[in-house]
């Protein structure tokens, strides 16, 4: 009688990794999902990056957008011996002639002789008056000449304190207290009364506090200090050495090579900017295709490369040494800037700055800026939010898929062990048959 087998029938199923690889590939629109988030947020930073860009540019035209900041001025002097000065953006091109007869000077007071920087020089209160104020400094049991200078030292603010040795056999200890700062708001006086029990340092004013005396013009000007900007607006004085008689001459003109140096920082800025659309915009970039940097480039190019409208002989960047370079990028030519500059200064002004009507091309930098970077509804603003949509969109849609994944696994799996114990039962009735031939 022959016999009926049943094999192969349970043999050889890796039923749990049939189940994973069907699964895997029902979660491939997850992936897909994912993947676009990731280029979501990618793109968010890389505008985060451009709006960076974007603001440092604007921060570069701050330096050229007003007739102040432009027409940068640098101030010289025919002595440095005796007078040096530095021109603000409030100065105004002049001459100035000065004579220096008095430097103000910081109080000196010394005290008598001791024999030892050790003596004690009592206990109880010493006050210390400077420009109106009283600060009280109370010594409790031995203080010694040298410790009273450390105290002095810590506690009372606009008077320093040392310890001078004239080598002489005795009483060659001296306690030397002086004006941190010169003239006579700095001056101070100093009340020992309440001290007893030791060796009452007493005082003698060596150097009494003054101000310094200038002559600008012929009128005569009293400084509370020697360094001063308030004396001549926008220049800060450095006062040296006093002569009397002496002519000193102060020149404020107009610092070609400083606005030089700032039209190149605002060009390098631009082309800084422009490099990163480059690379963000190409077509390994994060931003390739991206409206918002389609728009910004645009917009900041348009005015660029644009002619301004004005009354002025110049009105466009190539006619002050900037002309388009590679790759949107401007070139920088200091000579012929320097040249335009020298021959119509108004003119080559006036296309950056804002005056009298005439716009400026930096005026209409930041104003697109402006407009572009609005935290409400600027063109970054916008992108990102819409941005941000599709990140919660995807998310959404990843949180469905998932949900249809787990259904579709519990499903795969009731399928596959119903197999398994239908396969186990067919293997039973198949041996049973079997033994039944047997």
């Amino acid at each position: 009688m022959s016999s009926v087998a049943f094999s192969g029938l349970s043999s050889g199923l890796d039923t749990g990794s049939i189940v994973s690889q069907l699964v895997e590939l029902k979660r491939a629109p997850i992936y897909r999902l994912e993947d676009r988030k990731s280029q979501f947020k990618a793109q968010i930073s890389a505008l985060g990056t451009l709006k960076t860009k974007l603001l440092d540019f604007q921060n570069a035209l701050k330096d050229l957008d007003s007739a102040r900041e432009f027409s940068s001025l640098s101030a010289t002097t025919s002595d440095e011996d005796y007078l040096t000065v530095s021109a603000g953006k409030d100065a105004a091109a002049g001459n100035y002639t000065f004579e220096i007869e008095a430097l103000a000077k910081a109080q000196k007071s010394v005290s008598q002789g001791f024999d030892s920087a050790d003596d004690s020089v009592g206990s109880g209160i010493m006050s210390f008056t400077v420009d109106g104020e009283t600060v009280d400094i109370n010594l409790m049991g031995y203080t010694s000449l040298e410790g009273l200078a450390g105290i002095i030292n810590n506690d009372v603010a606009g008077v320093s304190a040392t310890i001078i040795n004239d080598g002489s056999a005795s009483g060659n200890y001296s306690l030397v207290l002086s004006s941190e700062e010169a003239g006579s708001d700095n001056a101070f006086t100093v009340d020992v009364s309440g001290l007893s029990g030791g060796i009452t340092p007493l005082f003698t004013t060596s150097t009494p506090a003054s101000d310094a005396t200038v002559w600008i013009d012929g009128h005569e000007v009293t400084m509370g200090s020697n360094s001063s900007d308030e004396v001549i607006s926008g220049l800060t004085l450095n006062l040296l050495q006093a002569e009397v008689g002496k002519e000193i001459t102060v020149s404020v003109s107009v610092d070609t090579e400083g606005i030089s140096e700032k039209v190149k920082s605002f060009v390098d800025k631009y082309n800084d900017l422009f490099s990163y659309i480059s690379d963000a915009g190409g077509a390994e970039g994060e931003l390739n295709g991206n409206p918002t940097l389609r728009a910004v480039a645009s917009r900041i190019e348009n005015i660029a490369i644009s002619a301004l409208d004005t009354d002025s002989d110049i009105s466009n960047f190539f006619q002050a040494g900037i002309s388009r370079g590679e790759g949107r990028q401007l070139k920088w030519e200091e000579d012929e800037f320097l040249e335009a500059l020298d021959g119509n200064f108004s003119g080559v002004r006036d296309l950056f700055i804002e005056r009298d009507g005439n716009l400026g091309k930096m005026y209409l930098f930041d104003q697109a800026i402006e407009n572009m970077t609005d935290s409400i509804d600027g063109l970054f603003k916008i992108s990102t939010d819409a941005l941000n949509k599709r990140i919660d969109y995807a998310d959404q849609g990843i949180e469905r898929y998932e949900r249809s994944v787990e259904s579709y696994q519990t499903t795969l799996e009731r399928k596959f062990t119903a197999m398994e114990m239908m396969m186990s039962q067919l293997q039973a009735q198949g041996s049973y048959l079997a033994g039944l031939g047997n």
